[in-house]
Protein backbone atom coordinates (compact mmCIF):
# COMPACT_ATOMS: atom_id res chain seq x y z
CA UNK A 1 0.00 0.00 0.00
CA UNK A 2 0.77 3.32 -0.46
CA UNK A 3 0.54 4.76 2.76
CA UNK A 4 2.50 5.09 6.18
CA UNK A 5 1.74 6.09 9.72
CA UNK A 6 3.06 9.39 9.36
CA UNK A 7 0.38 10.21 7.12
CA UNK A 8 -3.34 12.20 7.73
CA UNK A 9 -6.27 10.89 5.97
CA UNK A 10 -5.77 13.85 3.16
CA UNK A 11 -2.32 12.20 2.52
CA UNK A 12 -3.50 9.01 2.64
CA UNK A 13 -6.92 9.88 0.26
CA UNK A 14 -4.37 11.47 -2.41
CA UNK A 15 -1.75 8.64 -2.30
CA UNK A 16 -4.18 5.94 -3.62
CA UNK A 17 -5.46 8.39 -6.48
CA UNK A 18 -5.07 5.92 -9.46
CA UNK A 19 -5.08 2.73 -7.62
CA UNK A 20 -8.04 0.06 -8.59
CA UNK A 21 -10.08 0.99 -5.48
CA UNK A 22 -12.18 4.37 -5.27
CA UNK A 23 -12.95 5.82 -1.96
CA UNK A 24 -15.67 8.18 -0.84
CA UNK A 25 -17.83 8.94 2.05
CA UNK A 26 -21.43 8.60 2.78
CA UNK A 27 -23.49 8.86 5.47
CA UNK A 28 -23.75 5.02 7.03
CA UNK A 29 -25.71 3.45 9.22
CA UNK A 30 -25.42 3.86 12.65
CA UNK A 31 -22.20 1.91 14.34
CA UNK A 32 -20.97 1.14 10.78
CA UNK A 33 -17.44 3.53 10.23
CA UNK A 34 -16.46 2.14 6.63
CA UNK A 35 -17.03 -1.13 4.64
CA UNK A 36 -15.23 -2.34 1.22
CA UNK A 37 -17.54 -3.22 -1.84
CA UNK A 38 -15.17 -5.58 -3.69
CA UNK A 39 -17.78 -6.30 -6.35
CA UNK A 40 -17.71 -2.35 -7.18
CA UNK A 41 -13.90 -2.11 -5.54
CA UNK A 42 -15.34 0.84 -3.85
CA UNK A 43 -14.53 2.18 0.17
CA UNK A 44 -16.87 3.43 2.12
CA UNK A 45 -15.93 5.84 5.18
CA UNK A 46 -18.75 7.85 7.15
CA UNK A 47 -18.34 11.02 6.63
CA UNK A 48 -19.62 12.43 10.46
CA UNK A 49 -15.98 10.16 11.47
CA UNK A 50 -13.28 12.37 13.03
CA UNK A 51 -9.84 13.17 10.40
CA UNK A 52 -8.26 10.64 13.26
CA UNK A 53 -10.60 7.86 12.97
CA UNK A 54 -11.13 8.11 9.24
CA UNK A 55 -7.71 7.44 8.59
CA UNK A 56 -7.68 4.54 10.95
CA UNK A 57 -11.10 3.42 8.75
CA UNK A 58 -8.92 3.96 5.31
CA UNK A 59 -6.21 1.81 6.18
CA UNK A 60 -8.54 -0.92 7.32
CA UNK A 61 -10.54 -0.95 4.29
CA UNK A 62 -7.55 -0.64 1.99
CA UNK A 63 -5.91 -3.58 3.59
CA UNK A 64 -9.58 -5.56 2.87
CA UNK A 65 -8.96 -4.45 -0.74
CA UNK A 66 -5.36 -5.47 -1.09
CA UNK A 67 -6.02 -9.23 0.40
CA UNK A 68 -9.04 -9.56 -2.56
CA UNK A 69 -11.69 -9.98 0.90
CA UNK A 70 -15.18 -10.22 -0.18
CA UNK A 71 -16.67 -7.34 2.00
CA UNK A 72 -17.79 -6.44 5.01
CA UNK A 73 -17.59 -9.47 7.47
CA UNK A 74 -18.26 -10.06 10.50
CA UNK A 75 -15.95 -9.04 13.68
CA UNK A 76 -14.50 -12.67 14.70
CA UNK A 77 -13.86 -14.05 11.48
CA UNK A 78 -10.74 -14.68 10.11
CA UNK A 79 -9.99 -12.05 7.35
CA UNK A 80 -11.26 -9.48 9.73
CA UNK A 81 -8.95 -10.27 12.54
CA UNK A 82 -6.11 -10.27 9.93
CA UNK A 83 -7.11 -7.05 8.66
CA UNK A 84 -7.35 -5.41 12.34
CA UNK A 85 -3.40 -7.15 13.25
CA UNK A 86 -2.23 -5.62 10.09
CA UNK A 87 -3.96 -1.90 10.59
CA UNK A 88 -2.46 -1.51 13.97
CA UNK A 89 1.03 -2.91 12.76
CA UNK A 90 0.75 -0.10 10.04
CA UNK A 91 -0.47 2.49 12.51
CA UNK A 92 0.96 2.50 15.32
CA UNK A 93 5.13 2.81 15.70
CA UNK A 94 6.19 1.09 18.90
CA UNK A 95 8.77 3.71 20.10
CA UNK A 96 5.76 6.08 19.89
CA UNK A 97 3.59 4.06 22.01
CA UNK A 98 6.16 3.35 24.37
CA UNK A 99 6.07 7.25 24.86
CA UNK A 100 3.32 7.65 25.03
CA UNK A 101 3.12 5.05 27.69
CA UNK A 102 4.99 6.80 29.66
CA UNK A 103 3.07 10.42 29.34
CA UNK A 104 -0.04 8.94 30.14
CA UNK A 105 0.10 5.97 32.06
CA UNK A 106 -2.95 4.13 31.63
CA UNK A 107 -5.01 6.75 30.18
CA UNK A 108 -6.05 4.92 26.46
CA UNK A 109 -7.85 7.43 25.34
CA UNK A 110 -4.69 9.76 25.72
CA UNK A 111 -2.30 7.56 23.94
CA UNK A 112 -4.75 7.16 21.26
CA UNK A 113 -5.03 10.75 20.55
CA UNK A 114 -1.29 10.62 20.81
CA UNK A 115 -0.77 8.34 18.23
CA UNK A 116 -3.56 9.87 15.89
CA UNK A 117 -5.19 6.23 16.06
CA UNK A 118 -8.01 5.36 17.33
CA UNK A 119 -9.18 3.44 20.53
CA UNK A 120 -9.68 0.01 18.51
CA UNK A 121 -6.30 0.26 17.23
CA UNK A 122 -4.49 0.76 20.04
CA UNK A 123 -6.54 -2.08 22.17
CA UNK A 124 -5.58 -4.37 18.98
CA UNK A 125 -2.20 -3.66 19.03
CA UNK A 126 -1.73 -4.05 22.56
CA UNK A 127 -3.76 -7.65 21.96
CA UNK A 128 -1.34 -8.49 19.52
CA UNK A 129 1.73 -7.52 21.84
CA UNK A 130 -0.07 -9.35 24.85
CA UNK A 131 -1.06 -12.74 22.35
CA UNK A 132 3.12 -12.44 21.35
CA UNK A 133 4.26 -12.03 24.75
CA UNK A 134 2.41 -15.48 26.05
CA UNK A 135 3.35 -17.27 22.71
CA UNK A 136 7.19 -16.27 23.70
CA UNK A 137 6.67 -17.51 26.92
CA UNK A 138 5.14 -20.70 26.17
CA UNK A 139 7.73 -21.42 23.28
CA UNK A 140 10.54 -20.54 25.49
CA UNK A 141 9.34 -22.39 28.93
Amino acid sequence: LPIDRRMTYGAMRRAIIGLPVTASSAILPDGLWGCYDASNSVILIDRRLTYTAKRCVLTHELLHWKHGDDGCANDRSRQERRTRTQTALLLIDPAELALAERMYDDDLWSIADELNGTMQVLTDYQAMLNTSRIKERVFNA
